[in-house]
């Protein structure tokens, strides 16, 4: 099972700046700090946003 990582983790393990990864991304910066801001997380190379905190079993 891949490990989650919050998106500043993951940017900060593999490129140099977010400058850097939101040009990769093809996306302008304040987008990237939008993600960081909400929460966003990096699952095997794939950006997920939180939708909502699930109920534990029982």
């Amino acid at each position: 099972m891949k490990k989650a990582k919050k998106l500043k983790q993951y940017i900060k393990d593999n490129y140099k700046s977010q400058r850097e990864f939101a040009a990769k991304q093809n996306v302008k910066p304040p987008q990237v700090t939008q993600w960081i801001d909400k929460g966003f997380i990096v699952v095997g190379d794939v950006l997920y946003s939180k939708r909502r905190e699930l109920s534990s079993k029982g």
